[in-house]
């Protein structure tokens, strides 16, 4: 629905609007830690507490997804792709599994079903592919620039001997848009033993009384996240631009995504209060979408959550750093 893109935009403008008051980061030099994340249709609302189960049972599918059929015969064609279109409905119920690292300014991804993982190591201009189960890697040099992309094709404007038809005007749009912006705090909570702080915002417009270019519909979405006081790794982090605020261009975001010549009367109303920080490691995330309008066929609505859960956080040194490197005994695939 059109008003997503605007109202995504809005929420992100006034959770950095203000400043944030937040706790001292965890002193480690790296950090590493297990995630699940899930697209959740319909059911009920989960709750945090779930995380090693979810990781389990996200990381059998997946390696479920990875092995290859093993039906063989006249009808075992027809059975792989029976297996396969199973497994991949079983991993969009069960998410997808991961574990990172993140060390001096490198970053390490393993999915653990499929027994591969992808290092990025930006100061030496290396991207390693590493197949566990094979042995085998396949190395990227970054630094290496791609050839430039041909000149576009200059085509003919308006066909051969007739002039350009000049660009029909915006039809014009009036209505009602109002938007609702609140932040509340969860308060504390052990998540996976990690201490965390838990903040709730919710975001919702609604567009009414359309008419022209403008039409009526409304979108909901209300984000609940468990943060740590860990900071939050990045693969690249510049000196020059740490610490400073999110611009977004133009005064009015909500306006950016309306249809040309639409321009309703816009309400706000706003509840702002504690803000989640945006530079700690959120433990727990869910993000819950919901959207209408009207259609011939009578009102249309639908939604769907994305849960984000992390665990087993622990620390990286110095010692650690050979998870970034090729094994001795892993071979260059050819």
């Amino acid at each position: 629905m059109k008003t997503r893109v605007f109202a995504c935009a809005l929420l992100t403008t006034v959770c950095l609007a203000a400043p944030l008051a937040v706790p001292a980061a965890v002193p480690v030099s790296g950090i590493a830690y297990d995630e699940v994340t899930k697209i959740i249709i319909g059911g009920g609302t989960p709750e945090p507490g779930t995380f090693a189960a979810d990781f389990d049972s996200a990381v059998k599918t997946q390696k479920s997804v990875a092995a290859p059929g093993a039906h063989r015969g006249l009808l075992g064609g027809i059975m792989n792709t029976m297996d396969t279109a199973k497994n991949a409905v079983g991993m969009l119920k069960s998410g997808t599994a991961s574990s990172k690292y993140y060390l001096a300014g490198w970053e390490r991804t393993d999915d653990p079903g499929a027994q591969t993982a992808v290092i990025e190591k930006p100061s030496q201009h290396q991207i390693i592919y590493v197949n566990l189960a094979k042995k085998t890697y396949r190395l990227v040099d970054t630094s290496v620039q791609s050839p430039s992309e041909p000149p576009p094709v200059e085509r003919p404007r308006g066909g051969a001997g007739r002039p350009t038809q000049p660009a029909q005007p915006a039809q014009p749009g009036t209505g009602k848009l109002d938007i609702s912006v609140s932040t509340t705090s969860l308060g504390p909570r052990a998540i996976e033993n990690v201490p965390t702080t838990g903040y709730r915002v919710t975001f919702s417009l609604a567009e009414t009384q359309s008419t022209g270019s403008c039409s009526d519909g409304n979108f909901q979405t209300a984000m609940s996240e468990y943060v740590s006081n860990y900071a939050q790794p990045h693969l690249r982090v510049s000196p020059a631009t740490m610490g400073r605020p999110i611009a977004m261009s133009g005064a009015r975001p909500e306006m950016s995504a309306l249809p040309a010549g639409c321009a309703p009367t816009t309400t706000m109303h706003t509840s702002v209060g504690t803000q989640p920080p945006s530079d700690r490691l959120v433990m727990w995330m869910l993000m819950v979408v919901n959207a209408g309008a009207p259609s011939a066929q009578g009102q249309m609505s639908g939604g769907f959550s994305t849960l984000v859960e992390r665990g087993n956080v622990r620390a990286l040194g110095a010692s650690d750093l050979s998870l970034f490197d090729i094994p001795a005994d892993f071979t260059k695939e050819v």
